[in-house]
């Protein structure tokens, strides 16, 4: 735990903001010698209350699980998830955790739970709740940069083009609430296709204000570990509203092995070397591929959350639903392809061949996940949770293996060290 207790340092866990700083504090550049930026408590709640909508989200596939309707909730989880890193990117940069920034939290928050009410009904009669709601939460952020803007010099040119942006897309998406659809939804594309490039317009950004490796770090690890708790939910209700029989506790355990291979395939070698390289090399490159890499796997974990409360609730017919099959087969395939895309960034950050080779481990489970999907016809819960279990199961053995052997090279104890993975050099 960091302890943040100096008059410059936000609040964070363990702390209380020290009475040493001024009630409002505008936006600024942290200084080198502050140190790391730590995670304030703020922060902890807002990825709390954010990651209802998403779990709201994801129970759209909880019944009449479809191709259509699967990759409706893909393009939903899109801005939403995005929504969620410009606050993010936004508080690393010129957060200091002051009266205003606490006020304009709380309004994003409001905003989120709207987002979250009107999520299992965002493309039907709560979809113009959701685009207003949604356009606010994205003008609230550009009045943050505008803010910025006024305050911190050196990022004003930076600043003024984000807010402008973020502005734009904010409209266009309370706009869409006046018009019918199918309209809506094409004005909602276009929000969000600005709404994505405008960070790409402040190319100087990184430069001005260079992210700080352990808070973003610590910011998207968070936000995937509670996303990985918050999807057991779907396996917890199927559990408790059914009587429990071996077929039922076998597919949950198995379902609990899928679920924890994919939090070790993450977090066992996460690194911030990609984030490391725009401050020292200024390469953005590998950055920008950690950064997306998130989403596909946010996305593939919240939905395998549902997927395999679906294996349990229906744990005790002999065969599985082929739109169930397909929808847990393919979101765990979906993880492990954005674990591979993580290792890319860290291949191009310093491990090299080293990160290479983990990619080229992670097909064989990405190709078992999708050969099941297809040819998995005729299987019941337990034998489809059994080799995704089996499949997943072999990266977590394989990791162990390559550490062990690793530290028997180097010539250390390798037991006290099997919790940790060959991180990128």
């Amino acid at each position: 735990m960091r302890i943040a207790n100096k008059p410059a340092s936000e609040s964070a866990p363990g702390t209380h903001r020290p009475p040493e700083r001024p009630l409002f504090e505008p936006p600024r550049i942290r200084r080198a010698d502050e140190g790391t930026r730590p995670t304030s408590w703020l922060e902890f709640f807002f990825d709390l209350v954010f990651v209802v909508a998403i779990d709201q989200l994801a129970r759209r596939l909880q019944h009449g699980v479809s191709g259509q309707g699967t990759l409706v909730y893909l393009a939903l989880y899109g801005p939403i998830w995005w929504a969620w890193v410009g606050f993010v990117i936004y508080t690393d940069r010129f957060g200091t955790d002051d009266l205003s920034d606490r006020l304009l939290t709380l309004l994003q928050i409001g905003a989120a739970l709207v987002i979250a009410a009107a999520a299992m009904q965002a493309t039907s009669d709560r979809s113009a709740p959701f685009a207003i709601a949604y356009g606010v939460f994205r003008l609230i952020l550009a009045a943050r940069y505008a803010i910025a803007a006024r305050y911190v010099r050196e990022a004003r040119r930076e600043c003024t083009r984000q807010s402008i942006g973020f502005a734009i897309a904010g409209i266009i998406w309370i706009g869409s609430a006046a018009v019918p659809a199918p309209w809506r939804f094409w004005m909602w594309g276009v929000g969000f296709g600005i709404d994505l490039l405008t960070p790409f317009a402040s190319p100087r950004m990184h430069q001005i204000v260079p992210p700080d490796p352990d808070h973003v770090e610590e910011r998207f690890g968070t936000f995937i570990n509670i996303s990985l708790g918050e999807g057991f939910i779907g396996l917890v209700e199927a559990m408790r509203d059914q009587p429990w029989s071996g077929a039922l506790l076998t597919t949950a355990a198995l379902s609990l092995l899928v679920g924890f291979s994919i939090w070790w395939g993450f977090f066992d070698t996460l690194d911030h070397a990609p984030i490391e390289e725009v401050r020292t090399h200024h390469r953005t490159g590998p950055y920008k591929i950690w950064i997306f890499a998130q989403l596909p796997l946010a996305a593939g974990v919240a939905a395998a959350g549902i997927a395999v409360g679906n294996l349990a609730h229906d744990a005790d017919a002999p065969v599985l639903e082929d739109s169930l099959r397909w929808l847990v087969c393919g979101m765990v395939a979906l993880c492990y392809v954005a674990h591979a895309i993580v290792h890319i960034a860290y291949a191009k950050s310093g491990a090299g061949r080293q990160g290479w080779l983990v990619v080229a481990r992670k097909i064989p489970t990405i190709a078992t996940a999708l050969l099941l999907g297809a040819w998995g016809a005729g299987l019941s819960s337990a034998s489809v949770a059994g080799v995704l279990a089996a499949a997943a199961g072999a990266q977590v053995l394989w990791s162990i293996w390559e550490r062990a052997h690793a530290d028997a090279r180097n010539g250390r104890d390798p037991g006290p060290g099997l919790a940790r993975a060959h991180r990128p050099a």
